[in-house]
């Protein structure tokens, strides 16, 4: 969450969190829907999908349609927090929380996540090493502040154990995620992901990996990697909102990176493609 002193957006209208008219007991102790947006110029990329899988996930958990989502508005909400905040043109991403229903109105809040290298989506520069952490997450379907501390804390635990980051097994053992982004396992010549119904993440950057792969003439198939057959394995990626990170080990068994590399080639089209929507 943001700085006190940082200018984020409540409700479309540009604060700070020490001037916000918000119960600081509802930001600590409930669980809210979020989304990751990534921009490039103060532009986001996707958000009319972003929104409407939002949208969708927040009717489902509360049973009602959250105001004032719609792209333009939530687009010029953006572009003046990251203008006004003083954040470079370059890249930007955003979070984009949704408060729970009061009186029957869905608060909403944006605050700036972090500035990136990328021009829009690219290959993260970085391949870390990753330990696999193994649990089970309430809501699975939906990204929410739950999903998101639990990535903390399995990223915290993977750094006690050389790695940078954890990667997601539920307790049968299937690889389902990075924190809350999606896995892609290649077996052969075949991208492996778990599907939706056995916790995949439904998630745009999900599908963003499906258009790259049908760009790339990459097959995927829905089938859960898991723990028990990793040495098949010779790659392993997460699709991230700013673009594709490959995983450079997994404990001691090196992964290559051709394929990613491949299909980071068209990342670019993505780019243009989420200027349009």
């Amino acid at each position: 969450m943001a700085h006190e002193q940082e200018l984020i957006s409540v409700d479309g209208l540009l604060t700070t969190l020490d001037k916000a008219n918000l119960d600081i007991k509802i930001l600590l102790g409930h669980n809210l829907l979020y989304t990751t947006i990534n921009t490039f110029g103060h532009k986001p990329l996707h958000l009319g999908r972003k929104l409407e899988l939002l949208s969708e996930s927040y009717e489902s958990l509360y049973g009602l349609k959250p105001d004032g989502l719609t792209t333009k508005g939530i687009a010029k909400e953006i572009h003046d927090l990251l203008y006004f905040g003083l954040y470079p043109e370059g890249g930007n991403t955003v979070n984009l929380y949704l408060l729970p229903p009061c009186d029957s109105k869905a608060r909403r809040l944006i605050v700036h996540e972090a500035v990136t290298p990328y021009d829009g989506y690219g290959l993260l520069a970085v391949r870390p090493a990753t330990t696999i952490a193994g649990y089970d997450m309430p809501f699975e379907r939906f990204s929410t502040t739950i999903s998101l501390s639990a990535a903390r804390f399995t990223d915290l635990y993977a750094e006690r154990n050389n790695g940078a980051i954890a990667l997601r097994a539920n307790r049968s053992g299937a690889l389902l995620s990075s924190g809350d982004n999606p896995l892609f396992v290649l077996k052969g010549h075949t991208l492996l992901t778990a599907p939706i119904a056995d916790g995949g993440r439904n998630s745009v950057e999900r599908e963003l990996m499906f258009r790259l792969a049908e760009l790339a003439k990459v097959k995927i198939v829905e089938e859960a990697p898991t723990v028990e057959d990793i040495e098949e394995y010779s790659e392993i990626m997460i699709m991230t909102p700013v673009g594709i990170r490959s995983v450079r080990t997994v404990g001691s068994i090196e992964l290559e990176h051709i394929y990613a590399t491949a299909l980071a080639k068209y990342l670019p089209i993505l780019t243009r493609e989420g200027f349009a929507q």
